[in-house]
């Protein structure tokens, strides 16, 4: 993980450095601290206070760009990304991520975007190459190391609300799933990704034992069956007296899938999942201790 010093940081977008740390201790922006307790910002942050703030980045080569990101950043980010995955150009692939979100995007406005694109086009080379599943593998592995990089990068919120999900039983899908873990992270949550093929009746468990305030379900594979769906609406009704959020999404749902529950809702983008956990637990809100109710049991699925 790199970290950036608060001088390095203050030069880069030319404020003092006593600004930075002002900044830092009202907690604008995120910094740990070493032993001798001098502060340090992960670039990640460093770019996402940069984004959000609308600082003008006045020497980006200590950021880690070698020019303005407007140069480095292709005008075709999602054909570009799609070759280098395709060719299992891993460093090639890390960099240009890198550049998007230090161009300004969000790491939602990558996952949604260039990365979709690319990896939507690599999942159809089967269709008429040899090679295309293998392909196909090896970009998945490669995005995957990309996302958990990013995530470790992120800084570490011990105080933020706990979120947990998976891809259900049968969904062999990694980066869907993951890619939530990942936008949660970067908002400050403590998100629990339980990764592909994992049953729904567990998530109600971990609701025991983890307190979450939001359970998130990846469904790739469709159609979704009518047990499924079953189980989806039993775990947000065995939840519900703990207010804890379900959150369904995927290409094998739509908005009208599921019925009406107060606490269960469809979102069709990493995105719309980021700005409505924003809403949801707002920084404040999740410094507040809560207690809960023990999630209802739900019975075993069918076979």
């Amino acid at each position: 993980m790199q970290l950036l010093t608060t001088r390095t940081l203050a030069a880069a977008i030319g404020v003092s450095e006593s600004s930075i740390k002002r900044w830092a201790d009202e907690g604008l922006i995120q910094a740990a601290r070493t032993a001798g307790g001098h502060r340090r910002i992960p670039l990640t942050e460093a770019v996402r206070f940069v984004r959000e703030s609308g600082a003008a980045v006045v020497h980006p080569e200590l950021l880690g760009l070698e020019q303005p990101a407007a140069a480095v950043t292709p005008a075709d980010p999602g054909e570009e990304l799609f070759t280098h995955l395709r060719n299992g150009e891993e460093i090639a692939a890390g960099k240009l991520v890198r550049a998007l979100l230090g161009s300004g995007m969000s790491i939602a406005d990558v996952l949604d975007g260039p990365l979709r694109t690319a990896m939507h086009r690599i999942g159809e080379l089967w269709r008429h190459e040899s090679d295309g599943l293998l392909v196909e593998h090896r970009a998945t592995d490669i995005v995957i190391r990309i996302l958990n990089s990013l995530r470790s990068s992120l800084p570490q919120h011990t105080a933020g609300p706990v979120a947990v999900g998976c891809a259900p039983s049968g969904d062999p899908y990694v980066i869907p799933s993951l890619a939530v873990a990942t936008v949660l992270a970067a908002d400050g949550w403590r998100p629990v990704n339980f990764g592909p093929d994992t049953p729904l009746e567990s998530l109600a468990r971990a609701a025991d034992w983890l307190a979450p305030r939001l359970i998130w379900i990846s469904c790739t594979v469709g159609p979704l069956s009518r047990s499924r769906l079953e189980q989806v609406v039993d775990l947000a009704r065995a939840v519900a007296a703990s207010r804890v959020e379900v959150v369904v999404g995927g290409q094998a749902v739509g908005p009208s899938t599921f019925p009406k529950l107060a606490n269960l809702r469809v979102l069709s983008s990493v995105g719309d999942m980021a700005a409505w956990a924003r809403t949801l637990a707002p920084r404040e809100a999740a410094l507040a201790p809560r207690r809960r109710q023990p999630a209802k049991r739900l019975a075993s699925p069918a076979p």
